[in-house]
Parts: C-alpha cells; structure tokens; sequence
C-alpha cells in the first residue's frame, strides 16, 4: 500500500513520517547486525573448535553483544508502541484504528515467532543433552579403545620386529666399518624380510651412516624429531605416525654401537593416519567438551535466547509496521477530512502510485479539496475587490474634506465620512442609526421638504455652534431605496472672505465719496471760527464749541476714511530679512508712552530672531493688537475698576518651523459667539470703533502665509490671547517677492 500523508498538527497525528523512517532505518540495521552476530556465534559454537576449543570467549562476547543490540532495538519497538499508546490515550485521529490494527498485527506475527522460539529452544535443549547422554558416551569411549587398541596392534608389531632387527644389527657391528656394502646388503635383508619400507642407521645428530628405501615410491629421508630421540635414549621403542605419507615410523638405540640408532619405516593403508589422528581429535574435543557441559549450555542457552529475542522482534516489528501501513493513511485521510470540516480546504494528503482503494480515495479527496479550495478563493477573492472598493470609496471619502453623509428612508444615519462628523460637531458621539434632526436640528427644514426626483440645488444651512456659526452648503441626492445623500461643505470661510471683499469694495466707496467733502467741510469751519469768532458777539460760547464739534467730528471721520482706505487699500508684503525681537521691542516702547497706567512688556525678544517678513506690516500688526489689548483692559477698569494692575505681554518663541507671536492681556476678553468673525471688517465688541483692526492684522499675517488664532487667557484667568506663526522661508521668499514687485503700497 503506497504511503499516504497529510499535513496536519502534531497532536492528530499517529505517528510522524521522519521518526518513524529514521527508526525504522536503525531498527532493521541494528536487527541485521544483530542477527550478522548471533549466526556467526552459533556457527562458531556449532562448528570448527567451538565446543572444546579456545573460541568460548569470542562466542560469548558477540552472543552478548547480539542480546545488547536486541535490548536496544525492544526499546525502539516499545517507544513506538507505547507513542500508540499515548496517542489513543490522547484520542488522536485515527489512533483507536491504529491500536487495533497494531494489536491484531502483532498477535498474528508473534504467534508463529513464539512457537518457532520454544521450538528452537526444544531442539536446542535434547540436542545438548543427547551429546552427553550415558550412550553416547559410552560409544566414543569404547572407539577411543579401538583405536587405541589398532595403534597399539599397529605399533607394537612394528616394535618388535625392529627390536629383533637390533639384535641382528647389534652382532653384525663389526660389518659396519669392515664391509660397508655388505653391510648394506644386510640392512636391506633385514627390510625386506620384514616387509619394511626403509630401513636407516643414523647417529643421534640426524645423519645416515648406512641405509636407505627399500620401495619404488621411495619417500625422502627426514630426520627424526627430538622427542623420538629423547624416547630412544631412555631405552624404549619410539613409534609414531607419519600422517602425510600414511606410514609408521619407529626409532631404536643400537647397544652395541656408539652412537647409532635404527630408523624404519612401515607403510600403512592410505589415510588411516589421518582418520586415526581425526578420530583422536575428536575424541579430545568430546571429552573437553563433556568437562565443560555446563559451560557449552550456557552458550547455547546465549544463543537460543539470542535468536528468540531477533525473532520476536522482528516479528513484533512485521506487526506494527504492517498495521502502521494499514491505520496512519486512514487516520490521516480522516485527520483531512476534519481539518476540511473545520474550514482548512488547504488540507491535502500526499498519495504515491494508485495501488488500492485507499489511495484512490486519497486521491479523489485531494481533488475535492482542490475545487473547493478554489471555489472558496474566487469568493473570497470576489470579497475582497469587494472590500477592498468599499474600502477605496471610505479612504476617499475619509481623505475629501466635504462631509458625506447616508440617510435611510427613515432619516437615519446609515454611513458618514470624518468630515462630515467633524463639520456637524459630533465627534464624541454615536451617530448611526439616530436620526438626523434629532442630532442637528437645523436639517429639521431641509429634510421636511418634499422629496424631488433628481438631485437637488444646494441649500445653505447655519449650524450654532461653541465659538460661533459653521455655514454649510448642503446638497441632497435620492437613493433608490427611498434614502438620501447628504453632501456638504464648510462655507463659512469663503463667505467671511466674500464679506471682507465686499467690505473692501463698500470701504474703496466710501473713502472716495466722503473723503472728498470732508476737507471743503474741515476748511469751512476753521475759516468761520477763524474769522467770526471775534464778530459774534451775542453768544460766542455755543459759537465756538459748534465749530468745535464740527473740527472734532471732522477729524473723527478722516481718521475712519483713513482705515476704510487702508483696509481697501494694504500694501504688498516687501519681504526682506528683518530682526523680529527689535520689532517687538520697538513697538512696546512705542505702546509703553501711549498707555503708560499699563504694565506692556516683551517676552523672548532677548536673542535677535531673523524671519523673512515685512517688518513695516509685522510692526503695524503687532501695534493693532497691543492697542487693542490695551483698551480692552482700560475698558476693564472702567466697567469693574478692575484690574488695579493692568498688564499686556508680548510673548515671542523661536520655533524650529516659524515665529510664534502671543499677545495677552488681562482685559474683557472674547465673547464666546461668533469669537471667529472678530477678524471681519465692521464686527467689534466695542461702542467705538470700525472694527477693522483685527480684519487688517488677519490681512497682514494671511499675506506672510501664517495663521490667527483668538483665544482665551492662559491660566484660566480674564483677559484674552492673540495667536499666531509666521513660518520661516528662505531667499526664494525675497526672490518672489521682488519678481511681484513687491513695495509700493497700493
């Protein structure tokens, strides 16, 4: 069956890919090692010197290290039977499946590997014991005494026939040294007669005095060991075997020579040796082996124990293998297929060559998977254009400072922009779903209108708000479902300054239309008193103080069409660079003479402070609001005899971006209605006066790009502050001006 996969968490996994590879990897090389280890000792044991010889060590020590590998490998088989275990514990997927199947698996595996075991562990145990059984014992006793009694039967007849040819070797010493040939002739005589096949004398160094072979296949002459020596010397008979020429040979000191010892050989039957020497051998290893029973069953208990143990593991290691091949590709398809109910479409199973029905059903799950993976990514994409153009269409409407603003047919508000929230003052409240007039009412009229099919003109609306009155322009577009959309922007400046130009226009007006009478009236009066002032006689008191009051008014009302022509009429910034502390405290001084009751000082002007301006306009500014600062608190005094210590400050602050100017004082104040329009011409607080001071200092700063603020005194006190920052520029600001022709007043 083809591996199946999935990616999934750790805990609805049964078991991971790569730990079970890699143990599986050192399972089964450690399982062939051992194995490897186990049949080289149980050959060892079974053959060559295993059972008598000096190999015990050896088969122990690899029998122990198969039986240490083995325990190594239970381990890795009980850790994976025991993270089964804890996976069906923990409920995993498909982990009861996978119990079972391991469970049943193992059974059919371990069955037969058990049987095998306690057959082996059988055969091993009355092989053992039949090896040294009393009968076979007594068996290999009773060939050791046949043999012996063949190698006693074979060597002593060879004994006593060359005993016998000593003693004729002995009487015929004399032959030796007087006629070696004939001597010779004897030896080989002697040979023959007793069907030898070489017959030698030798002394005790090796070397042949006389002799030689006496067969056609003659063998060549070796000299005897040391040991045969040794043997001869103490007067005995030395016979041994000659196993690679398959003859006797028997070695015997002559008496009556010197130094001279008899060496014959016999020729036996081919191989006889070799099987006597092999049986006695065997013989040795059998009783070896019988003095170290107990140690032989050790080693075969080692080696039995040995081979259960890789059985039974590798038929442990079938099982679990064979049922984790069956169970994880189903625990991981249903592990899929409940990540996929829970909304995961991205789960896949990874599915090799379509072998069974389980990978087919691998295969038919991935496709389904993938078309609805699909599906769902076209709605989700569709969604999200979706979004995403809602989102445009808020960004925009967020980013256009015209307020924009959706009504149900109820007159409930459905959706509203920033602007719009910030224009209707209603910041700090929930306005969706509440209705409009109850949130403004001064809608009430607008929306009470009859509806019209198509969009409507735009209608102005004055809301009344803390500081004064917002003007807004407001159009109206039905919506199909019977809603509407409300658009509307801020007029409020743009009707301040189309009031300011048509105040200049009526201001332009009347300084040309007054002042041209005014001098005729001024020199009129001056001539009257001048010259029937000493001609009247009957009441020269009303006469000179109605000519009087015609100079005063006069001059009243050439200093008012003096400010409607400079109103009308202000210079064009001259831009050049200017000290601003010098300025502010050129024009204190100047106030200080004017109103010295009052306390007028200057804050920050310690440091010269270079800013790009015209210091003409900034000086006539800043004398407009100290002069006005200084009448409100004289006004103060008038009306409350308050404050006893009257004070305007003039308040300057090198700023990274600009100047700040500050002008305070401890006067009336602003009126909290409409404080904004105090910077139109003709709107004042006071009894006297044009009104055109602050509408000239607004004038100023606006044409040096900065911006007035009116507010109250810091501190919570009385008295107001005038605001504002002339930003800095650089030569480009004198460069433009000089282009404009900047200079002569207007």
């Amino acid at each position: 069956m083809a591996e199946i996969t999935v990616d999934e968490p750790a805990e609805a996994a049964v078991l991971s890919d790569q730990p079970q590879s890699r143990s599986a990897l050192t399972f089964l090389v450690g399982l062939a090692v051992a194995g490897a280890l186990t049949a080289v000792a149980t050959i060892l044991l079974l053959m060559g010197d295993g059972l008598a010889g000096d190999d015990s060590g050896v088969i122990q020590m690899l029998l122990i290290l198969s039986l240490v590998i083995s325990a190594a490998l239970a381990g890795i088989l009980i850790h994976r039977i025991l993270r089964v275990a804890r996976a069906w514990r923990a409920a995993a997927t498909g982990a009861r499946l996978h119990l079972r199947f391991v469970t049943l698996f193992s059974l059919a595996a371990l069955a037969p590997a058990i049987i095998v075991a306690a057959f082996l562990g059988f055969t091993f145990t009355q092989g053992v014991e039949r090896w040294f059984s009393e009968r076979v014992e007594s068996t290999i006793e009773n060939a050791a005494d046949v043999g012996r009694a063949y190698v006693e039967l074979a060597s002593g007849g060879l004994g006593g026939e060359v005993q016998a040819m000593a003693e004729d070797l002995n009487n015929a010493r004399a032959g030796l040294t007087s006629d070696p040939s004939r001597y010779a002739a004897f030896l080989q005589l002697q040979g023959e007669r007793r069907e030898l096949s070489s017959v030698y004398v030798i002394d005790s160094s090796g070397s042949v005095i006389a002799g030689g072979s006496l067969v056609e296949t003659a063998v060549p002459y070796r000299a005897p060991s040391a040991e045969a020596f040794a043997t001869a010397n103490q007067g005995q008979m030395s016979v041994r075997f000659d196993q690679e020429n398959d003859r006797l040979r028997a070695l015997y000191r002559l008496s009556a020579y010197n130094d001279a010892y008899v060496l014959v050989s016999k020729n036996l039957e081919p191989g006889i040796v070799a099987q006597l020497r092999q049986f006695d051998e065997s013989v040795s290893e059998y009783r070896s082996a019988r003095l170290q029973q107990n140690s032989l069953r050790s080693l075969f208990g080692m080696a039995y124990l040995a081979t259960a143990v890789l059985l039974l593991l590798g038929a442990g290691w079938v099982g679990l293998t064979s049922a984790s091949r069956v169970a994880e590709p189903i625990g991981r398809l249903v592990g899929a297929a409940r990540r996929v109910a829970s909304g995961d479409l991205s789960a896949r199973v990874s599915v090799g060559e379509e072998r069974d029905e389980v990978d087919a059903l691998a295969s038919a799950f991935n496709r389904m998977t993938a078309q609805l993976e699909a599906q769902r990514r076209d709605v989700v994409t569709a969604q999200e254009d979706s979004e995403n153009r809602r989102s445009f269409i808020e960004a925009v409407l967020a980013g256009v400072s015209a307020g924009v603003m959706g009504l149900d047919h109820n007159g409930r508000v459905s959706a509203a922009n920033r602007s719009a929230v910030q224009l209707l003052g209603l910041e700090n409240t929930n306005i969706i779903g509440r209705r409009l007039i109850d949130l403004t009412p001064e809608f009430t009229e607008l929306l009470n209108q009859p509806p019209r099919a198509g969009e409507a003109p735009p209608q102005r609306v004055d809301l009344m708000r803390e500081g004064g009155s917002v003007n807004l322009s407001v159009r109206m577009s039905p919506e199909a479902d019977g809603g509407l959309v409300l658009t509307f922007d801020d007029m409020t400046k743009l009707i301040s300054a189309q009031r300011q130009e048509a105040w200049k226009d009526v201001a332009r007006r009347i300084a040309h239309e007054i002042k041209n009478p005014l001098t005729p009236i001024q020199l009129s009066a001056e001539r009257l008193r001048k010259k029937y002032s000493a001609e009247i006689t009957s009441d020269p008191d009303t006469f000179a103080k109605c000519t009087d009051t015609i100079l005063r008014q006069v001059a009243d009302i050439g200093r008012m069409v003096d400010e409607f022509s400079s109103f009308a009429r202000m210079p064009t910034p001259r831009m050049a660079y200017a000290d601003i502390s010098d300025v502010a405290r050129s024009t204190v001084f100047a106030q200080r003479l004017v109103f010295p009751d009052i306390r007028i000082e200057v804050e920050g002007a310690d440091q010269p402070i270079a800013l790009v301006s015209d210091e003409r306009l900034i000086g006539q500014s800043l004398l407009n609001l100290i002069k006005n600062a200084s009448e409100s608190v004289q006004a103060r005094r008038e009306r409350d005899g308050e404050p006893k210590d009257g004070f305007v400050t003039l308040r300057l602050r090198d700023l990274d971006f600009g100047v700040q100017f500050e002008v305070i004082d401890n006067g009336l104040g602003f009126p909290e209605k409409d404080r904004h329009r105090l910077i139109e011409p003709y709107v004042t607080t006071r009894t006297k006066g044009a009104g055109l001071g602050l509408a000239i200092v607004a004038r100023i700063i606006e044409d040096h790009g900065g911006l007035i603020e009116l507010d109250d005194a810091p501190g919570g006190g009385p008295g107001a502050v005038v605001r504002f920052v002339l930003p800095k520029r650089g030569e480009d600001a004198i460069d433009n001006a000089a282009e404009h022709g900047a200079g002569a007043p207007q």
